[in-house]
């Protein structure tokens, strides 16, 4: 299996949010880091048996702040990386749910529900 990596705009960013995308903030983005991260998803058995390859979603920090209106405390340094992986790449086991948990992963929804939740108070 093999990860093509895509920036992402704005409207696939909100596309990702309300599909509740797999994400990693901050994770370097070289190539050992992404064959790694296919290896992971096939040995977890994490994707769909017959999938060649899958889509990772990348933008920046700076790209957060702007859509999202943070600042201050709260923003996003501009060139910290997310990396987003549409929920429909993966075979929708429950092993998704623990994988996230052990490897440091966030749903993309929740990950903008807390940056709004921090900027209320």
């Amino acid at each position: 299996m093999k990860i093509l990596l895509i920036e992402a705009d704005e409207s696939k960013i909100r596309e990702l949010e309300q599909s509740s995308a797999f994400t990693w903030e901050g994770m370097t983005l070289d190539q050992e880091n992404i064959d790694e991260i296919a290896a992971i998803f096939v040995e977890e058995q994490l994707v769909k048996e017959e999938t060649d390859e899958i889509n990772g979603y990348i933008w920046y920090g700076r790209t957060m702040n702007t859509m999202y209106n943070l600042h201050g405390d709260n923003q996003y340094q501009d060139d910290l990386p997310f990396l987003s992986f549409d929920n429909n790449s993966f075979n929708g086991s429950g092993n998704l749910h623990v994988f996230k948990l052990s490897v440091g992963a966030r749903w993309l929804d929740d990950i903008v529900r807390n940056n709004a939740i921090k900027e209320d108070i």
